[in-house]
């Protein structure tokens, strides 16, 4: 294997190598120094795939720490599991009363998903309550991360079982959503939320406008800049209630700055798309009503001392900038094609682009 392995290096001119051990059962001490000296020749070397017993080995002979070794995903199936929640990056599946799963889309890199990871554990150390994934797994082609949420349910469904207890979950959301938008983040490890909503607004040259593109960047630019945590897509089935405590899951979108961008998410699923009642239930398994509710409670909560007129005029805006969101959707969801991307525009040229320009410097919070 060594003179086969370093034979292979000098005639591709190797700068990196990646031994894949998913068929590896066992290795000894001659396997070792074979991975010792191409560590030592090729600095950038990994192994992938090992399985517990190979890992084993590689950590208790302290290899673990001279050379990165990933183990092996361990294989898992979602068949008979309760769907409790789904979006543009994955299915999030009950497994049981103890664990739930996310499993991302196909077109999701594992790097995305050690990523979204790391940004739950930069969250919750910072103090965000939010589920931290202890496990990637793998069902079939696709990648999951496994928590432990202990008899854990959706925010939705709490609500729906039990509509005498909503002022009770409605304060406690409330204050998550504060304690998110008052807590600051690293920057140095999350982008900035108005670097994504630009890349957003580029990637719908094919059906925007120059000018329609322009303006959105004009607006989107002059919002003020703050450091504070995003989440990027706060719903009731994101939310989950573990003994009557909220948590924080799907962190994927998670980024830095000013929270109308967090506030344009929630009017777009909470007013917007709950404008059609059968939506309300798809999108936050609760009904038309109580997303309503939620959504006036929030603005109330958190614009209250604006008086009558300020709310109003401060949820005109929050709901202007939900089409923003809207109107660059087929580029944060690429599973819609192209007749359902054209009919949303058509939307956006009828009821958002009009009036846009008067959004351009109108956040003064």
């Amino acid at each position: 294997m060594e003179k086969e392995l370093f034979e292979q290096i000098k005639e591709n001119d190797a700068k990196s190598v990646v031994l894949d051990a998913s068929g590896m059962k066992y290795i000894s001490s001659a396997g070792l120094r074979v991975i010792l000296k191409l560590k030592k020749t090729i600095s950038n070397s990994k192994v992938i795939n090992a399985s517990p017993e190979v890992y084993e080995i590689f950590s208790i002979t302290g290899f673990a720490d001279i050379i990165e070794i990933k183990k092996a995903f361990r294989e898992i199936s979602v068949e008979g599991c309760e769907i409790i929640g789904q979006g543009g990056h994955g299915t999030v599946y009950r497994i049981n009363d103890d664990t739930i799963l996310k499993l991302y889309s196909e077109k999701e890199p594992l790097s995305g998903i050690e990523r979204e990871i790391q940004y739950a554990r930069n969250a919750f150390v910072a103090g965000i309550p939010t589920a931290i994934p202890f496990e990637v797994v793998k069902c079939g082609s696709r990648y999951g991360s496994v928590f432990e949420l202990i008899k854990a349910d959706t925010l939705g469904n709490v609500l729906n079982q039990n509509p005498d207890q909503y002022d009770v979950y409605s304060k406690k959301y409330v204050e998550m959503i504060n304690t998110l938008h008052t807590t600051e983040a690293d920057t140095g490890r999350l982008s900035n939320i108005k670097s994504r909503y630009n890349q957003w607004t580029d990637d719908m040259a094919d059906v925007l406008t120059a000018g329609e593109i322009g303006l959105l960047h004009e607006i989107i630019n002059s919002v003020p800049d703050r450091n504070t945590f995003v989440h990027g897509d706060i719903h009731t089935k994101n939310v989950m209630v573990q003994n009557g405590e909220l948590i924080l899951i799907d962190m994927a979108d998670m980024t830095y700055g000013h929270p109308i961008f967090d506030y344009a998410g929630m009017a777009l699923t909470h007013v917007i798309a709950s404008r059609a009642p059968e939506r309300a239930v798809q999108i936050l398994g609760i009904d038309q009503k109580t997303a309503f509710h939620l959504w006036d409670d929030l603005v109330k909560a958190r614009f209250g001392a604006l008086g009558e007129e300020g709310m109003k005029q401060i949820n005109g805006l929050l709901l202007a900038f939900g089409m923003l969101k809207f109107t660059v959707a087929a580029a944060v969801n690429k599973n819609n094609g192209r007749e359902l991307t054209e009919t949303l525009i058509k939307v956006s040229r009828e009821n958002f682009f009009p009036s846009a320009e008067k959004l351009i410097g109108a956040v003064r919070f």
